[in-house]
């Protein structure tokens, strides 16, 4: 066979897998922000401009609605180690979970759901790895 042959093959098979990849990716609400665009409200609850979002993937203590002390002072740590995360990051982006019609989707406090990353490292993975959060998917939580 040709050089020919082995070329044409390859480089059809390499434009169907692209073109796939383009009609199927998930839409996707990326945003690309700067650290003073930023107010954290607590570990796991952002705001921008005047939008509130729930960071998705984990869960933090509350700061606002505490059960107790002890877990006032661990959503305090959460949101100041979360507000340093974000103040260190070069690339900050929140990728807005969308509905089937390309509307944001939302909590049942009317929350935009997004994931986080900065630089390129979600933060649910980070807050889990530094002991200040849980995984969480949504749904009921534990108490």
């Amino acid at each position: 066979m040709t050089f020919r042959h082995h070329i044409l093959p390859a480089a059809l098979t390499l434009l169907l897998a692209f073109f796939l990849y383009w009609v199927m990716k998930p839409q996707s609400g990326a945003l690309l922000l700067r650290a003073t665009q930023i107010y954290v409200i607590d570990g796991d609850t952002i705001r921008v401009d005047a939008q509130t979002i729930r960071l998705t993937g984990f869960n933090t203590p509350e700061v606002r609605s505490a059960a107790c002390k002890a877990e006032r002072i661990a959503g305090i740590k959460a949101k100041e180690h979360l507000r340093g995360l974000i103040d260190r990051a070069r690339d900050l982006r929140l990728i807005l979970r969308l509905k089937r019609d390309g509307t944001p989707a939302t909590d049942r406090y009317r929350r935009h759901l997004a994931q986080f990353l900065l630089d390129e490292q979600d933060v649910a993975d980070l807050m889990v790895n530094a002991d200040l959060a849980e995984p969480y998917s949504g749904g009921a939580r534990r108490s």
